[in-house]
């Protein structure tokens, strides 16, 4: 149960998830609480979309009503929820159905405010366990809510590494040294894209030869236009808007970049480390389970573009330390967070609940 498949990080790990389990073994379902985009409509799966508005809707009954039906019809018996909403309705299923109920925790609960927090914590006793994308989101939970550390299972995300097909020093051959890009939502002001915007303008000052790309789109797009006006380097700053492969953009980067104030596990980052590209990212979250300093890339405080600019120029300036970095990266996705890992540890959650039935 997610709220939308669209082209988001978890959206993306949770279609890989569907389309690689065994279907000798599992039969996966899926229900959506809005309308999605065509990667709703390629699965060919059992589906329902709830069209569900809010709780407080008249209509909420009617929805509750479809999704034990489904439940029932396809006898369900484990429910995995994304996000918030997904979650609380799964626990108003579980008094009504013989399910298990396991909560995925992918973020370090930015969203939450009191009433949520209060709503979280209510629905916590009915479910069975969790699943992490990072231990630094599990150590969060556990902190915040009080969770149990035995409820909840690390499961770090996964690459598809039929997508490194590439030759990566042929792809970067005339642009080595000259293209910086990061991958993000612009809708979110925690992913602080700003601090991306005045890094840039002040490696131009250093190495006016150097080119900036981000990709990604949303309503915080024109203000960072506008910034990038006023800091004179509109110019040098490639906005791609929303695209369906950012690989496509992030394979041509010679660094990646994440300037995010909170993270639960980057999937930017995995791309960019995939891709065989040092990272220079935010010391917040789930960043540092990815990032050795010296050895994959280099972490930088939140909210401080000098340092990150500094970072950027130091990798800019030794092409051999980027290649080094680069194969580091490549064998650490390869060897650690492929998507036949991700799959094989979920397969093996699922069979642990069900087993203890």
């Amino acid at each position: 149960m997610i709220d939308s498949i669209a082209q988001g990080g978890t959206e993306r790990q949770l279609l890989e998830l569907i389309r690689n389990l065994d279907r000798s073994r599992f039969r996966p379902h899926l229900c959506t609480l809005k309308a999605s985009n065509n990667l709703y409509d390629e699965l060919d799966i059992p589906k329902l979309s709830l069209d569900f508005i809010s709780f407080n809707h008249h209509s909420t009954i009617k929805k509750l009503i479809s999704l034990s039906h489904f439940i029932r019809e396809n006898r369900i018996q484990v429910i995995q929820t994304f996000f918030q909403d997904p979650f609380l309705l799964a626990a108003l299923m579980k008094p009504f159905h013989q399910v298990k109920l396991i909560g995925s925790f992918r973020d370090l609960g930015f969203w939450r405010t009191p009433s949520e927090n209060r709503k979280m914590r209510l629905a916590y006793p009915f479910f069975s366990g969790f699943i992490a994308n990072s231990q630094a989101v599990k150590e969060h939970f556990i902190k915040t809510d009080g969770l149990s550390p035995e409820k909840i299972k690390v499961i770090y995300n996964g690459f598809d590494s039929q997508l490194l097909n590439w030759d990566y020093d042929v792809n970067r051959k005339g642009n080595d040294g000259q293209i910086v890009g990061i991958v993000a939502n612009l809708n979110r002001q925690v992913k602080r894209v700003e601090d991306f915007v005045k890094a840039a303008a002040l490696v131009y000052q250093e190495k006016p030869d150097i080119r900036f790309v981000i990709v990604g789109d949303g309503e915080l797009r024109s203000d960072l236009e506008n910034l990038a006006v006023q800091l004179g380097v509109r110019n040098i700053i490639e906005f791609t808007g929303r695209v369906k492969d950012p690989i496509q953009f992030t394979k041509y980067f010679c660094v990646g970049v994440i300037t995010s104030e909170t993270e639960g596990f980057c999937n930017a980052i995995i791309e960019y480390m995939a891709c065989g590209i040092p990272v220079v990212a935010t010391n917040v979250g789930g960043n540092p389970e990815l990032i050795s300093e010296g050895e994959n890339g280099y972490l930088v405080p939140v909210g401080k573009p000098e340092a990150l600019a500094e970072r950027i120029e130091y990798l800019l300036k030794d092409a051999l330390l980027r290649k080094k970095i680069g194969r580091n990266n490549r064998e650490k996705i390869i060897s650690k967070y492929c998507i036949s890992v991700m799959i094989e540890n979920n397969i093996s959650y699922y069979n642990k609940m069900l087993a203890a039935w």
